[in-house]
């Protein structure tokens, strides 16, 4: 009998438990559909970090981009290892392609004859995007980041 309402009693905690884990999970929008350009408008923060012709440094870029995708006035303020300290400004962050599923390509400058190609990945609820450099278009430049919608 005493193991019995164990039993019963550890079943209703376990069952409780459940309940609890199920009313707490939020709903993925993974399922929102096909990513565009359009559904990157709007206010951005994008951090960098990495190796470029400045040395190791990082970098925070503000941005508005348009429905098509694009801005001619990011700014950044970097810290490197080569550079020092300071901010740019005009620069410009142009998505160039994006598929579907919200991978696709960038371009980003960041002065006079700076620039990179990046890979991108939107999220699936478009609040975030990655960016990496992988680009022999780029050589000794190796950075990665994550720009989020404001």
């Amino acid at each position: 009998m005493k193991n019995v309402r164990r039993s019963v009693r550890l079943a209703g905690m376990v069952a409780l438990g459940l309940v609890a884990i199920v009313a707490m999970v939020r709903t993925s929008k993974a399922s929102i559909g096909n990513v565009s350009k359009s559904d990157l408008a709007g206010a951005w923060q994008m951090t960098i970090v990495g190796q470029t012709g400045c040395g190791f440094g990082t970098t925070l870029y503000t941005f508005t981009l348009n429905s098509s995708g694009s801005t001619s006035n990011a700014t950044g303020t970097y810290h490197t290892t080569g550079c020092g300290d300071g901010t740019s400004s005009g620069n410009t962050f142009t998505i160039q392609s994006l598929n579907p599923n919200g991978s696709g390509t960038a371009g980003l400058t960041c002065g006079p004859s700076c620039g990179w190609v990046l890979s991108i990945q939107v999220a699936p609820d478009r609040s975030t995007f990655n960016v990496v450099d992988v680009s022999p278009l780029n050589p000794g430049n190796y950075i990665e980041g994550v720009a989020i919608h404001q």
